[in-house]
């Protein structure tokens, strides 16, 4: 293959969980590569049965059959000369070279060879292990290489990308937790680009530590049952298998304790499902973090960097994601860090901007000629189980459907800023941990440790929303105008319903699934048209909107009707969403498709102008909360365009037409809110995602085997904040992909008519994972996708028209708005 456009540069970012690639292309545009339609690659590796080597995520889809043969983290071996993978023993450095030979094929296929490669290592590493390195990527498609220090590349990306003002002799505090290791560095700028001042690290310590640590916690619960001793210390190959299976398991729930409040582990061999909530996360994290606190202080005052006059405290890593770390370093260091969705292609990107700024003006060491990529043997081919007539994986535990580390991969971050405005800006997390102080912008002065929002966060329980296409997500295209037509319109809102609206007396006690706990009597004077629950500072609360044009707000834990809104023009639908400075918001949709938005500080909603298509009358057929640049944004669709609005700037921020032959297209968004997307079924009848930012399809291909599907409808549901495209095959089946993962997942199960059932999202019951659904006869049920049990929700009296489920202390209850105006409560039998 011909090289690349003179210019083109590609930087590795070969991590201990994840290889993460850049390209510079000869036009400036800097884009991550993706890996199956993702920026971040396993670095795992697993021999297969010929004796080469498979890397990504096809060595964790093989690891999982032969755990023997699997190694997830190689670069934690930088030190020994070899491993048994299996019987055979490989060269350490083979299995680098490996790994970043995957790299060099896909960065070939995108540009061609580049012109610069760059290479980051820790900042500590000496000689010996950066020769590794060097000798490995040698022996890969990638050939000379260039190596970047971590924290340089890092705080080149604080400068070029964030554009924060770094002038000559100030200085950066770079914290970077990764999977493996821990570095803190003082970086600072001088007239050619950075140099590290200071530096110090572990590399012993880092987020598989902290598993290892949750783990441990696990082991003192339960650690007397019979199985945990296999489990934790395998001997046979069965065994191997579930212990991976079981710190993937403590790996998802970690992440998910990012958002949530609590989660469940499903231990194998116990047959249990432990219970973890973030506080004993945030309680077995903390003595970890706090070495990493002493390290960054001793680093700050080697330097002897006033923190005062510093440029920022930039985090990078991806276990530095934890809000609790932010948390702990703006107490010590009393500086709000910055903080990103997704720090770890920071250091991927920084080192290819290096390269344009620093790396530019410096003479390389020896000559750079790029080599051709050696031979290696191809990936053997991985099928899943088969399912009837098709190709998927089968489900075997009624139990929450986690992804191994790696397959939480959210595609590639991107700024959008309209023309003329001012440089992004480092907003804080959406998902900021409870007793989280607000992280400031650029140029903001921290806030006293406890304020309102801190108070809101500590508050905050069960599940959190994400700041992504999470609402109700309706699924049935031919059914889709009877969806909407029932909605509030202008022609059909009754603003004389009238009804007085009273409180009720809640009860969340243990039942039998499908029981009526709670009823709000008159909650409106006409049919209940929309619910939304929401977390505030005040409690959960549960926000409502009926036919009679009200809108009112319930407090689940206490009963009381907290508030009513009259919008005037009516309500089509409201929707939870998450404001950039971390409140949880309420996005309503007036009769003539305008948003309004309730937040804690206004307690009302307010106008949020118009997206263009509603400006312009377009019909609009669907809408979503969502996020974008960490900002609460709203959706809208028609049959041929789509567009992405920020509800905070107010401003349009993507619009553009569906591509051609692309059906049945569906927002969601990634499991930790990072990316927007569209899910589509192709002329093919094959399932791909279309760019949320700029209408480009990835070209996935995710097919259903050998067989070929009809489709019937298709949609998105979410389960925990995980994505699931649905394909409703003519053949009578329903069809699942995990969005995140880009693969097939759960088993097909049977549904009836297209034009009869509404699905909304997936939740535990006590039939395991399920399926909420209404249909044309008004009937609320849930419906078990593992074993295809059925709870029904049976008011009586009115039809039910909506239906959604609420979080209180951390359990989930189904709840259903009627044509009288009624709101009732059922256990889902949890």
């Amino acid at each position: 293959m011909s090289p690349g456009p003179q210019g083109t540069a590609l930087g590795v970012d070969f991590g201990t969980s994840h290889t993460i690639a850049v390209v510079r292309r000869a036009d400036g545009s800097v884009r991550p590569l993706l890996f199956d339609g993702a920026p971040l690659m396993p670095s795992a590796v697993c021999a297969d049965s010929e004796g080469g080597l498979l890397v990504g995520r096809d060595a964790v889809h093989a690891g999982r059959r032969h755990p023997e043969r699997f190694e997830p983290n190689p670069k934690r071996l930088i030190d020994r000369p070899s491993t048994l993978l299996g019987s055979r023993e490989y060269p350490v450095p083979d299995l680098i070279a490996a790994v970043l030979d995957a790299v060099a094929d896909e960065c070939r296929r995108v540009v061609g060879v580049p012109s610069q490669v760059t290479l980051t290592v820790p900042a500590e590493w000496g000689p010996a292990r950066r020769q590794v390195v060097e000798d490995a990527a040698a022996r890969s498609g990638l050939g000379r290489v260039r190596l970047v220090p971590e924290p340089v590349a890092a705080a080149t990306y604080y400068a070029e990308a964030l554009k924060h003002r770094t002038a000559v002799g100030s200085s950066i505090v770079v914290y970077d937790l990764g999977a493996g290791t821990f570095d803190a560095s003082v970086v600072r700028r001088t007239e050619t680009g950075f140099e590290t001042v200071a530096l110090d690290g572990r590399n012993d310590l880092g987020g598989l530590d902290i598993d290892a640590a949750l783990i441990e916690h696990l082991g003192g619960v339960y650690g007397d049952r019979e199985g945990w001793k296999r489990l934790v210390d395998p001997t046979t190959i069965e065994e191997r298998r579930f212990f991976r299976e079981f710190q993937e398991e403590v790996r998802g729930a970690k992440e998910r304790l990012s958002r949530h409040q609590q989660s469940d582990i499903a231990i194998p061999l116990l047959d249990v499902e432990a219970h973890l909530t973030r506080t004993e996360l945030e309680q077995i994290a903390r003595p970890h973090l706090e070495q990493t606190i002493r390290v960054t202080l001793a680093v700050v005052r080697a330097a002897g960097l006033n923190l005062a006059d510093s440029a920022g405290v930039f985090l990078v890593g991806g276990a530095s994601r934890m809000p609790l770390v932010a948390t702990m370093l703006h107490r010590e260091l009393g500086v709000a860090p910055t903080v990103l969705d997704q720090p770890e292609v920071v250091v991927a990107e920084g080192s290819v901007l290096w390269t344009q700024s620093e790396a530019a003006t410096l003479p390389l060491q020896r000559p750079f000629t790029p080599a051709a990529a050696p031979a290696r043997p191809a990936p053997s081919p991985l099928t899943p189980q088969a399912a009837p007539g098709l190709v998927f994986p089968q489900r075997t535990e009624p139990q929450p459907q986690y992804r191994p580390p790696g397959q939480h991969t959210p595609p590639e971050p991107r700024t959008v800023s309209p023309p003329g405005s001012p440089p992004q800006q480092t907003l804080p997390p959406r998902t900021a941990l409870a007793d989280t102080p607000p992280l400031a912008v650029s140029g903001d002065t921290p806030e006293p440790p406890e304020t309102d929002a801190d108070r809101l966060r500590r508050k905050k329980i069960g599940r959190r929303l994400l700041a992504g296409f999470i609402a109700v997500d309706l699924l049935i295209v031919a059914a889709l105008a009877w969806y909407f037509n029932r909605d509030t319109t202008a022609d059909d809102f009754d603003a004389d319903a009238g009804g007085t609206a009273t409180s009720f007396i809640p009860d969340w006690s243990e039942a039998e699934a499908g029981t009526l706990l709670s009823v709000i009597e008159g909650a409106h004077g006409d049919t209940v048209m929309a619910l939304t629950p929401a977390e505030t500072i005040d409690g959960p609360m549960l926000f409502s909107g009926g036919n009679d044009g009200m809108i009112r707000q319930w407090a689940l834990d206490s009963g009381e009707l907290v508030d009513e809104f009259d919008l005037a023009t009516g309500v089509q639908a409201l929707w939870p969403a998450t404001s950039s400075d971390g409140w949880e918001i309420v996005v309503a949709i007036g009769s003539e498709d305008e948003p309004y938005v309730w937040t804690p500080e206004t307690a009302d909603f307010t106008g949020a102008g118009l997206p263009e298509m509603v400006d312009e009358g377009a019909e609009i057929q669907y809408a979503r909360t969502g996020s974008v640049d960490g900002h609460a944004a709203l959706g809208v669709l028609n049959e041929s365009e789509f567009e992405l609005y920020d509800l905070e700037e107010q401003v349009t921020v993507a619009r553009y037409p569906i591509p051609s032959g692309y059906g049945y297209p569906r927002f969601y968004a990634s499991a930790d809110g990072v990316s927007t997307n569209l899910a589509a079924v192709t002329s093919a009848q094959e399932v791909d995602v279309v760019d949320g930012l700029t209408g480009e399809p990835w070209g996935l291909n995710m097919t259903a085997g050998d067989d070929t599907l009809v489709t019937a409808a298709f949609g998105v549901v979410y389960y925990w904040g995980t994505p699931y495209a649905m394909l409703y095959d003519e053949s009578g089946y329903l069809y699942f992909w995990d969005m995140d993962s880009q693969t097939p997942a759960l088993s097909p199960i049977e549904y009836g008519s297209t034009d009869d059932e509404y699905h909304y999202e997936m939740v535990d019951t006590a039939h395991g994972m399920s399926l909420l659904c209404l249909d044309t006869w008004n009937s609320a049920q849930a419906v078990s996708v593992d074993t295809g049990d059925v709870v029904y929700f049976e008011p009586d009296g009115g039809e039910v028209a909506k239906l959604v489920d609420v979080t209180v202390d951390g359990t989930q209850y189904a709840a259903t708005g009627d044509s009288n105006g009624n709101i009732q409560f059922w256990s889902l039998g949890l």
